[in-house]
């Protein structure tokens, strides 16, 4: 069966993410960030959309590393529901979707551990590919067809509140044409989060 022009261009992106060789996703300035927050990432972490290069194997430094690749678990959207339904949890997640989180929120929060770090990549609009879709996409994910950094932050913070998460920004990073965005989270009796005592 022939494959197409974008299946293709994924293949070769690929091999290059995995023989380093990759400047589109700059795996070096990703690492520069993460070095210098080190401190608060601890094992048991989720890559999604990870391209198994130089930032899979930091990762693999630091801990146990579950990676989500089309190669080895296939569509990283269905697979986070396999991780829930094994009531999988990590300290770390790290999602490389470039700002399109489709499924992937607010189910998220719910492979999280009581306290988790989470990176989300989010690109620097009007260098993207900014067509009809993307504005779609955007309004219904972000409120807004060309969301800002506060846009993003304010809407993961709501789906964090979602299942009892407290999300609080950590760092902002602009690399080349993508913003990496730092949470930490940390679960939150209902209780406590709405001042009320149970009788």
């Amino acid at each position: 069966m022939a494959t197409g022009h974008s299946a293709e261009s994924h293949k070769i992106t690929r091999l290059a993410q995995k023989n380093n060789e990759d400047d589109f996703h700059h795996p070096t300035e990703k690492i520069a960030q993460l070095e210098e927050i080190k401190s608060i990432i601890c094992e048991d972490i989720l890559e999604v959309f990870g391209g198994q290069g130089n930032l899979t194997k930091w990762y693999q430094e630091i801990g146990t590393v579950t990676t989500l690749t089309k190669e080895t678990t296939g569509d990283s959207f269905e697979y986070i529901y396999k991780l829930r339904s094994e009531k999988r949890k990590f300290n770390w997640i790290d999602i490389d979707s470039y700002g399109y989180p489709d499924r992937l929120f607010p189910v998220i929060f719910e492979l999280m551990k009581d306290e988790c770090g989470l990176v989300f990549t989010f690109p620097q609009v009007g260098v993207n590919c900014h067509n009809g879709i993307s504005q779609q996409h955007f309004s219904t994910f972000y409120c807004n067809p060309t969301p800002t950094i506060g846009n993003v932050v304010g809407k993961i913070t709501d789906w964090a509140l979602r299942e009892w998460m407290l999300a609080s920004l950590v760092d902002v990073k602009k690399i080349k044409r993508i913003y990496r965005i730092v949470f930490m989270c940390k679960r939150v009796k209902a209780t406590d989060m709405t001042n009320v005592r149970n009788r």
